[in-house]
């Protein structure tokens, strides 16, 4: 069994001060992955690859449960497929009231995209809020 997982990030942000006490900002950053199990493959314990009601069971190990076969399970690796895209954006302004007061508002933008759907189906997904704040230096 193997398991592969690849991700990269890109990232890029701005400040600028039109003034001297306002200050313009902006941040983007993009992140991709994708990641998968290959190679998987389990034996039957039966060696007729299936249980048979008559089966003698006294050569099976006992903590085994006696009419499950791991080799049931063989092509599950197709859930372990990952392949995602995330977006996230955000975009600020501050203004200086005074040497040490401050105050500013940030939008933050987030966006997930499921390009592997599976387990859980799509979690293709998004997220905006805005958040004011007060600074105050000392």
């Amino acid at each position: 069994m193997e398991y592969e997982t690849k991700a990269g990030t890109l990232v890029a942000g701005l400040q600028v001060k039109p003034v001297p006490k306002l200050s313009l900002k902006t941040n983007l950053s993009w992140t991709t992955g994708t990641g998968e199990i290959s190679d998987l493959f389990f034996n039957s314990i039966y060696p007729t690859g299936d249980a048979k009601l008559d089966l003698d069971t006294s050569s099976v190990n006992p903590n085994q449960p006696h009419l499950y076969d791991t080799a049931y399970i063989n092509g599950s690796d197709a859930y372990s497929d990952l392949d995602f895209d995330e977006i996230n954006v955000t975009v600020g302004v501050s203004y200086k009231v005074t040497e040490a007061l401050g105050v500013g508002v940030n939008y933050y933008f987030d966006y997930f995209r499921d390009d592997q759907p599976y387990v859980y189906g799509d979690q293709d997904s998004g997220i905006q809020s805005v958040m004011g704040y007060v600074s105050y230096g000392f």
